[in-house]
Parts: structure tokens; sequence; C-alpha cells
């Protein structure tokens, strides 16, 4: 009898085992909707703010202390190469400049009546050398004290447009302190900086739009910075500005617009990017059966999320029902 009643709770058991198994599976088929990977070109064009800076810049200082005594250039004001901006009191670098100028006139006289004394070997060589000199060294003062002399006076160096300047009649001048700038406003240059992850991707060729003129010229890319920032991740970069002549301004805001080529992009909707303690993932289909897989994400595209790794082209990714997925469990296509 108690042998009957075991084989009767046993097959009792399994039939309830049976029916929670078939339960399992039924609800295991999950519908849900895929996307299948597939690689291909991505051309998107980045915009960057931008500020408009002159072609070139040139900074002036001054290499002699003094007092300024007068100031005859204004900013915004086109100066010409050797045209006086200011000048400093020059009343001892004068003073100099005459002592010098007279000890090398006695030096060069008194090496110009030994030399000819010497040529009649009335004058030994080294009485000749001694005056010689002297000659010499008079000779390197006074062109010191010419070139003191001219110190005093700062000139613009190259033709451009004056800035920066805020220096008044009694101010004092630090030697290397830079006191204003040269612009050269005959074409322009835009500044601005790129994320890392795109500044290997930058065509060379595009535009800039400036609302303060209401316009938009041509650029063309001209360097890159190789160092990265390193609180932002982004580096410099500068492009040439073209037609800007006499219609941009020095500060104004750009905003650049460059073709930006991805080569073999893969790009997923953003709605199926889950962000887990572990990382960034994505379910996919394999075999009807629901798997997660870990990818490291880029920038954002105008059709989804830019996946840097992790899918391959054929991967099968899970879009809409991953809600109610576990891994291993069965999925079936939604139509």
């Amino acid at each position: 009898m108690e042998k009957i009643t075991y084989i009767i709770l046993l097959s009792l058991a399994l039939m309830a085992c049976s029916k929670t198994e078939s339960k399992h599976a039924e609800r295991a088929a999950i519908p849900v909707r895929t996307i299948t990977i597939a690689s291909e070109t991505n051309n998107a064009v980045a915009r960057y703010v931008g500020v408009v800076e002159p072609a070139q810049e040139t900074p002036l200082s001054m290499h002699t202390a003094g007092r300024v005594v007068s100031v005859e250039a204004k900013n915004g004001q086109r100066v010409f190469k050797g045209q006086t901006i200011l000048s400093v009191d020059n009343t001892q670098a004068l003073n100099t400049l005459q002592s010098a100028e007279a000890t090398f006139r006695q030096a060069e006289d008194a090496y110009n009546r030994v030399s000819k004394v010497h040529d009649k070997g009335v004058v030994s060589d080294q009485k000749l050398v001694e005056i010689e000199s002297q000659y010499t060294q008079a000779k390197a003062l006074y062109a010191a004290a010419k070139e003191h002399l001219q110190e005093c006076t700062l000139s613009a160096p190259c033709d451009g447009v004056l800035s920066g300047l805020n220096v008044s009649v009694g101010q004092s001048i630090i030697p290397g302190t830079k006191l204003c700038s040269i612009l050269d406003i005959s074409g322009f240059t835009v500044r601005f900086t790129v994320p890392e992850a795109e500044v290997g991707d930058l065509s060379e060729k595009g535009e800039m739009e400036c609302a303060a003129v209401n316009r938009n010229f041509p650029v063309r890319l001209s360097s890159k910075s190789v160092t990265a920032n390193p609180l932002t991740h982004t580096y410099e970069a500068v492009a040439r500005v073209e037609g800007g002549k006499d219609i941009l301004r020095t500060g104004m805001v750009g905003i650049v617009c460059l073709p930006v080529l991805r080569s073999e992009a893969i790009v997923v909707p953003a709605k199926c990017i889950l962000l887990k303690p572990e990382g960034v993932t994505v379910w996919l289909k394999q075999d009807d059966q629901a798997t997660r897989r870990l990818i490291t994400i880029g920038g954002y595209e105008a059709d989804g999320v830019r996946v840097l790794s992790g899918l391959e082209p054929g991967d099968v990714v899970i879009t809409d029902g991953y809600q109610k997925l576990y891994e291993g469990c069965k999925v079936s296509e939604n139509k």
C-alpha cells in the first residue's frame, strides 16, 4: 500500500513540474522588436562656437623704462610701418648719446692720426693696437647709445590697426610689458574647440555663420592642437575665414560648420541604450534568446547614438519589449 501511495505522489509531482515548465516556456517567449546592425558611412555636419581673430597679431612693448611724454595714436586707428605710437622721456638717453658721440669722435681722430704716423714707423705696433682698441670700443658705445635713444620711441613694426593701447601721458613704462598690438585685418581666422571624439574626423572645408553681420563665410581648417585641455578634453582648432575683409571684426562670435566623416559608423536608437552599474548595455537577440551586451558609445547622431565598440555588423539589437527581458529568456519577433 505504501508503495502505491509513493508512486501516486511521485506522478503528481512530475505532473506539477511539467505544468510549471510549460507555463515558464510560455512566459519566456517575450515578443520584441529588433534591428540588425549594418555598417555604413555616416556624414554629419558638426557645429562649433568660435571667436573671430585677425589673421595676425603683433604685440608691442618697450625695451627701456621711462615716463610717457606723448601718445600719438589711438585704438582702432590704422597705422603704418615706422609710425610713432608713443614716446617716453629721452633726456638721459640723449645726454648719453652726446657723451658717447664726443668720445667716439676723439677716438676716431686719434686712430686716424696714429695710423698715418705708424706707416712711417714713428709709432709702434703695440701703440697702434691700443689706439685701435679704444676706437672700436668707443664706436660700439656710440652705436648702443643711438639704439637706446631710438628705444625711447615705440613705432609700428608693420602696417595694421592699433589695438589694446591703454597708456596715458605721465605713466611709467616697465620694460617688456605688452602695451598694445598691431592687428593685420587683411584676413581673419576663427578659433574654436572640438571634442576629443570628433577631432580626428573633421573635414578641412566648411563655413562659418556670423549672426553679427548676418552672413556666412567659407572656412578652411588650418590647424588643430595636438594636446587636449585636461579639464574639458577638447582640442583647440583654427580655421581661416575667406572673404571677411572689411566685414568682420575681431571678437565676433561665429558658428563653425564642418562636415564630420565617420566611416564604418554603427548607430542604434537611443531608447535601447541602458545605463547599468556595470556600464552601458543593450539587449541582443541570439538564437531566439535574449542576452545583454556591454558597449561603448560616442556622440549623438540625428538618428540615434554612435557605438564605438561592443557591436558588429550582423548583431540583432532589441529595440522594443526589453523591459521584461532577463538573461537567456526566449524572445520572438513582434511583427
